[in-house]
């Protein structure tokens, strides 16, 4: 449930299981908005909790892009982020809350995660923080502004989704993910894009995208339940 229309006693229940949505602000090709990862982590968090109890936070939608120079991204730095996450989570357990999922979905964002628990940990060792990143669970390989993110915002908001605009991108799959953790530290790794898309948004609809979300759904549910047995 998200805390957006909650007043403090309606926060203080049993429900003390948290999901912050974690995304970007940056480039998506030509057809979808800069918000795309930042959407698709508040839905799914929102979804989620329609199903376990779990408080939604605000979504946080900066991230860390610089990879997409030069095209348009707005991006904080690894330290900040990661100190940001780590006061929200430590000020949270001061609430009383016992275990956080931090849902992203960007992947430069994944560095910031490997740290956060251990730095919550050792402010207040009574919370659980675990990191998930939603595309490691649609059982589907990653695209960005492809199939799978296009199909994703058509099932989310197809009004944002311009697929008049929508152009293939770059393709060349095996390579793209036998090299990808070194192609997204290096700088500008997007320029091999040439317009700044993984991947085929043209074939993408709203069908497949909600086939994707609810195998995304079920199985971060799954994983959910999984790490919090892990926590206790």
């Amino acid at each position: 449930m998200s805390i957006y229309n909650l007043n403090f006693s309606e926060i203080k229940n049993k429900k003390r299981r948290v999901i912050i949505p974690l995304g970007s602000i940056e480039q998506h090709g030509p057809h979808l908005p800069v918000t795309t990862d930042i959407l698709i982590a508040e839905y799914l968090a929102n979804q989620i909790s329609k199903k376990i109890p779990a408080h939604v936070l605000p979504g946080i939608p900066y991230g860390v892009s610089y990879e997409h120079k030069p095209f348009f991204n707005i991006s904080i730095s690894n330290d900040l982020l990661s100190e940001l996450l780590t006061q929200i989570c430590v000020s949270l357990a001061e609430n009383g809350f016992s275990t956080v999922f931090i849902l992203n979905g960007h992947h430069g964002n994944m560095g910031v995660l490997q740290y956060v628990p251990q730095k919550v940990a050792s402010k207040n060792p009574n919370l659980s923080v675990f990191g998930i990143n939603y595309w490691n669970l649609i059982e589907r390989e990653f695209d960005h502004a492809g199939f799978v993110e296009t199909s994703l915002m058509l099932s989310i908001n197809p009004q944002l989704v311009q697929m008049h605009k929508a152009k293939r991108g770059y393709s060349d799959t095996k390579r793209l993910h036998a090299t990808y953790s070194t192609f997204l530290n290096n700088p500008s790794s997007f320029k091999i894009t040439k317009n700044g898309v993984w991947g085929d948004p043209t074939k993408a609809n709203r069908l497949d995208g909600r086939k994707i979300m609810s195998i995304a759904i079920k199985n971060i549910i799954r994983s959910i339940k999984e790490l919090d047995e892990l926590s206790r």
